[in-house]
């Protein structure tokens, strides 16, 4: 495994510390830039919320959302989730994360 693909805690803490953070329904997401072209992404989920299932189903179905939306790059993504996010269909949840992405867009 390539290692600058790889998030280190070190660099989770910074992405806590000094990101920006966007808010909507399901998701909670706090980016920084980095200086790579790719985006590497932490999830953030609990598991009060939701069992190894869950919450891997939740994991696929964002991964999916991202890499069919690419129209960012470059960023590092702490992307937490909310109870609420499991009771969400995939069309819900991915207009829900093209808002998101359109804001990051934007900033």
């Amino acid at each position: 495994m390539n290692n600058k693909i790889k998030l280190y805690k070190q660099e989770i803490d910074n992405i806590y510390s000094s990101g920006k953070h966007l808010k909507s329904s399901y998701v909670k997401l706090i980016f920084l830039k980095n200086d790579l072209n790719i985006n590497r992404i932490v999830f953030s989920i609990k598991k009060q919320s939701a069992n190894a299932v869950q919450r891997n189903k939740i994991k696929r179905r964002i991964k999916s959302i991202i890499c069919r939306n690419q129209t960012i790059n470059g960023f590092d993504m702490v992307i937490g989730v909310f109870p609420e996010i499991k009771l969400a269909s995939f069309e819900d949840l991915e207009k829900d994360l093209k808002k998101i992405i359109a804001k990051l867009v934007i900033m």
